[in-house]
């Protein structure tokens, strides 16, 4: 069997005609010089130079001097930009985040020592804790399909508002948090029954902080029950249509942005015991709702500063930084 031949290659310049080759005209030089202009101010620029350097000899003078030719850069020109630099006001707290959603006034302080320890509240006696109820499977039922339905109206109200019927749906933001407020306050009291109000969640320490439960409770069988059958699927739920249903209104007064982060502290409050298993029988957040949890937290931290710029809405950078702060470290980790 014979082996196939090696095909031939070109010599060097067989294929080129060197005789044929055509030369560039000005045109083409002048469009390949990408600054024209350069060569005319270093000109100018070392003519300059050199009358600096080299000024004209006097008659008494007899040594010759010595010629040098210096070529300086264009020089840059700055502008100072006052807008370049942030208020030191807005970085301090704007909003009263120990008041309830729908005012200003601090919670009363029996309330807020309700769940402390005597001794982590100076020697006052707390209210006892109502003993945790975990609702039966008819009630269980009940439940889910009053969520279904109340979320069903809060978002046929919102359709309803942008355009295909206005005097049915919500005038403004603030009906919608209200009712989203509601629905977020009857599932947690499903979960923790100590108290009816979310709005007390905003004055209990940091997660790192949070005050266990005494040695008494724990061996209290009472402690053991788990009210938890599934409430963190509506909790997602909401904090995923949240930022939709903020981006569609026009925020006009600062009501409404107080409204939005004390929504959101809220529900980073109620999370961040999800996640941490501080609940009546300890039960934790699964993994798959804590890794959809986490991309809701970090959209909202993301997407909200910049609806507010559109709106023509500064400041609030303290607020801002805390908008699922709790929730965020916790995924971190």
């Amino acid at each position: 069997m014979s082996t196939p031949l090696t095909p031939l290659h070109p010599d060097a310049n067989e294929q080129l005609d060197i005789n044929s080759i055509n030369e560039l005209n000005d045109d083409d030089i002048n469009d390949l010089d990408l600054n024209p202009d350069l060569d005319n101010l270093t000109d100018t620029t070392s003519n300059n130079n050199t009358e600096s350097i080299n000024p004209s000899p006097s008659p008494l003078q007899t040594t010759p001097i010595k010629t040098t030719t210096t070529t300086s850069k264009r020089p840059l020109t700055f502008t100072e930009d006052d807008e370049i630099f942030d208020d030191v006001d807005d970085f301090k707290p704007r909003i009263n985040i120990g008041s309830p959603f729908s005012s200003n006034v601090s919670l009363p302080i029996h309330q807020q020592q309700q769940n402390a320890t005597p001794s982590h509240n100076n020697g006052i006696v707390p209210k006892s804790k109502p003993k945790p109820r975990r609702l039966s499977m008819s009630q269980q039922s009940r439940f889910i399909m009053y969520c279904d339905n109340e979320l069903m109206q809060i978002q046929r109200k919102f359709v309803q508002s942008q355009g295909l019927n206005s005097e049915n749906g919500y005038e403004s933001l603030v009906p919608l948090l209200k009712d989203l407020k509601t629905l977020v306050d009857f599932i947690w009291y499903s979960i923790d029954n100590s108290n009816p109000h979310t709005d007390y969640l905003l004055k209990t320490p940091r997660s790192n902080e949070y005050i266990p439960s005494s040695p008494e409770d724990n061996n209290n069988n009472s402690a053991k029950i788990s009210t938890y059958f599934g409430q963190t699927s509506y909790l997602i739920k909401i904090a995923d249509d949240l930022l939709d249903y903020i981006e569609k209104f026009k925020i006009s007064n600062d009501d409404q942005v107080v409204k939005i982060f004390k929504f959101l502290f809220i529900l980073d409050k109620i999370f961040i015991r999800l996640l941490n298993g501080q609940i009546p029988g300890g039960h934790k957040m699964n993994l798959t709702d804590a890794v959809r949890l986490c991309g809701i937290a970090e959209r909202t931290r993301m997407k909200l500063p910049i609806f507010f710029e559109s709106q023509n809405i500064h400041g609030y950078h303290y607020e801002v930084s805390k908008i699922y702060e709790e929730t965020l470290d916790k995924c971190g980790n």
